[in-house]
């Protein structure tokens, strides 16, 4: 791994767990003992690495969906396995990631926003159109509205409710995704949320 991916690597740990308000340019060319002329060299400013660190996260999450998309599961258990993996994410990161990068971030906030977006919109719209084409789901439900409603910013739902910190993962994944797709499912299909 070069200097730069290391960087971009430690500091998005340090981001995801502190917000990215209080990690200063500073502080990271101290942990990585590189000049602040070096790190600018690397990142034009805090927002690039910032950025970069983003992209990282959504990347390395993306990788584990494709995976998952690429599994013989029927459309129904792989939105169950993506958001079983989904909550892992969301428990690996503080709810001041989130918050710092609405106050302070706008533009990294909406390249995030827009990575969210696109998973709902060409993962798990696309398992619920397959789904609803296999008949597993209701023809007269509208998924476009289900995923509005249901999926759209899940991590601010769970840590504003500080979710994780009373109930485990298997909660989670039970009372925010499981049960959701069980309403929609034709009832000789229910066993599939499982």
């Amino acid at each position: 791994m070069d200097k730069k991916s290391e960087i971009i690597e430690k500091a998005l740990h340090h981001f995801l767990r502190k917000g990215c308000k209080i990690i200063t340019m500073n502080d990271i060319a101290n942990e990585f003992s590189v000049s602040k002329k070096t790190l600018y060299s690397l990142f034009e400013n805090k927002e690039m690495l910032l950025s970069e660190a983003v992209d990282l996260l959504w990347n390395n999450y993306l990788k584990e969906v494709a995976t998952i998309q690429a599994t013989n599961e029927n459309p129904i258990q792989k939105i169950v396995l993506v958001y079983k993996k989904t909550i892992d994410v969301i428990s690996s990161i503080e709810p001041i990631f989130i918050i710092s990068l609405r106050k302070y971030h706008q533009k990294v906030m909406r390249k995030y926003a827009n990575n969210r977006n696109t998973l709902i919109n060409d993962v798990v719209l696309k398992l619920l159109i397959e789904a609803q084409q296999n008949a597993f789901i209701d023809d007269k439900i509208n998924l476009v509205l289900f995923c509005e409603v249901n999926f759209k910013d899940i991590e601010e739902r769970i840590w504003r409710i500080n979710f994780l910190e009373k109930y485990s993962k298997e909660d989670a994944l039970e009372y925010f995704i499981k049960r959701k797709l069980r309403g929609i499912l034709s009832v000789p299909f229910l066993f599939l949320s499982d």
